[in-house]
This record gives C-alpha cells, sequence and structure tokens, in this order.
C-alpha cells in the first residue's frame, strides 16, 4: 500500500461518514433541506458521495499513480459499500433497501474514478512540462 497516510484517513473517515448517513433516520432532513426536490436530492446526493468515495479511495490505494490495481480496488470498495448499505437498510423500518440507489452509487464510483484518471494525466504532463 502506498497511499499517504492522510489519504487513508480521509478514506476512511469519508466512507465511515457514507456509513452513518446511510443508516440514520434522514427522510424529514433531506425533506426540509431539498423543499420538495427530495427525489433528486437523494440521488445528487448518493452521486456525489460515491465519487468523492472512489476518488479518495484510489488515491489512499496507490498515492496520485493510478495503477490498474487501485482502480479497480477502488470500484469494488465503492461499490461493495454501497450495495452494503442498500442491504443494511432492508430491515430498518425508516430506511428503503433500492437498487437504484446502488446503481447511482456505482455511476458516481464511476466517475470519481474518471476524474481521477484526468486529474492525474493532467498532473503527469504538468511534471514533464516542467522538467522540459
Amino acid at each position: 500500500m502506498r497511499g499517504s497516510h492522510a489519504w487513508r484517513v480521509a478514506a476512511v473517515a469519508w466512507a465511515a461518514a457514507i456509513v452513518v448517513f446511510g443508516v440514520l433516520p434522514t427522510q424529514g432532513t433531506v425533506h426540509a433541506v431539498s423543499r420538495g426536490w427530495d427525489d433528486l436530492a437523494t440521488v445528487a446526493g448518493h452521486f456525489a458521495a460515491y465519487a468523492l468515495l472512489a476518488f479518495v479511495l484510489a488515491v489512499a490505494l496507490d498515492d496520485w499513480r493510478l495503477s490498474r490495481r487501485a482502480l479497480l480496488g477502488a470500484a469494488a470498495l465503492a461499490v461493495g459499500l454501497g450495495a452494503a448499505i442498500e442491504l443494511v437498510q432492508a430491515p430498518l423500518p425508516y430506511r428503503d433497501c433500492q437498487l437504484g440507489d446502488a446503481l447511482v452509487d456505482a455511476a458516481g464510483a464511476a466517475l470519481g474514478l474518471a476524474v481521477l484518471s484526468v486529474a492525474v494525466r493532467a498532473r503527469a504532463r504538468r511534471s514533464r512540462w516542467r522538467r522540459g
């Protein structure tokens, strides 16, 4: 594992935040904040949370090197967490287990890894440009 300690701490902290908000009864808060746009707010929240999670996980696993192993590992961890949370929500009376949420989580993770890929390539170009 080559990722820096700070990125690993960030990945664990963000995953923990996702788990906490994934099992708490948050519908009332979402409704109050979204002013009637509950479905859109929920989808956007899932998408953004998992995009950031996958990005941070991949950097934590491989410290900006963009290896196939880090990308696949980050994708598997993010998608696995999303699916696990949905399963945990199934018996909770105040939550809903939805395949759609897990799919949005996976799409967000894919975008997060695509953004990371672009960022790593831009970083490499900038580094080559500086060296001449």
